[in-house]
C-alpha cells in the first residue's frame, strides 16, 4: 500500500498517529463518512543552509574602545583637572 487511509475523526483525535503515517507513507487519504475526500502529503524539506559564524563582538568593541590610561597619564590628568588648590 503506497498510502494510508484515515478518517477525519481519527485525524482530529489522534494527529500524532496520522503524522507518523504521513512520515511513513508520504501521503494519507482522509475520508469523510467513508468517502475519500482529502489527501495530506508531507511538505518538501528545505536544504539546511550553513550558518555564518557570529561576529567577534569583543574584537569590535576593542577596536572602538580607547586605550586605557597609564598610571602616569591618569595622575597627569588628575593634576590638570584639580588646578591650583
Amino acid at each position: 500500500m503506497d498510502k494510508a487511509v484515515v478518517s477525519i475523526r481519527e485525524l482530529r483525535l489522534n494527529f500524532r498517529a496520522v503524522k507518523r503515517k504521513i512520515e511513513e507513507y508520504g501521503k494519507v487519504l482522509i475520508t469523510d463518512n467513508g468517502v475519500p475526500s482529502y489527501i495530506i502529503t508531507a511538505a518538501p524539506q528545505e536544504e539546511k543552509k550553513e550558518r555564518r559564524p557570529l561576529p567577534d563582538y569583543y574584537a569590535i568593541l576593542l577596536k572602538h574602545q580607547p586605550k586605557p590610561l597609564t598610571a602616569e597619564q591618569a595622575k597627569s590628568l588628575h593634576d590638570e583637572n584639580r588646578g591650583d588648590r
